[in-house]
């Protein structure tokens, strides 16, 4: 994430740790975060391809959020994802479909940081 000067988030970035791959995924407009057409679909769909294919099995996500629901194919790879590694994934606290469906899966863990720690 990239802040402005106002302290603001400015850019959401997705990139691969250790790779030399990223991209922008999020902008800041008027309002709020909006994402960026298209991106999630292409390149995002890509590097979580190319985290299933690397060996080793575990995988790890640093953050699933509201930008991760304007892409249907970003979502299936994540899915995919989840099907095939362990992963390690950090969620948003909001009442999104997607992030509903990988909370609620019978095979995941959730923990509540807000919960454990207090605000």
């Amino acid at each position: 994430m990239e802040r402005g000067g106002d302290g603001l988030p400015k850019l959401v970035w997705l990139e691969e740790r250790g790779g030399s791959e990223r991209c922008v995924i999020g902008r800041r407009g008027q309002a709020s975060m909006e994402p960026v057409p298209g991106v999630l679909d292409t390149e995002g769909t890509e590097l979580v391809r190319r985290v299933l294919a690397a060996p080793g099995e575990w995988a790890a996500v640093d953050e699933i959020g509201f930008l991760e629901q304007s892409s249907p194919a970003y979502q299936q790879a994540l899915w995919n994802l989840l099907e095939h590694k362990r992963m390690l994934a950090v969620l948003r606290k909001e009442d999104l479909p997607f992030l509903n469906r990988l909370r609620e899966r019978a095979d995941c863990f959730v923990l509540d940081l807000d919960e454990v720690c207090g605000p």
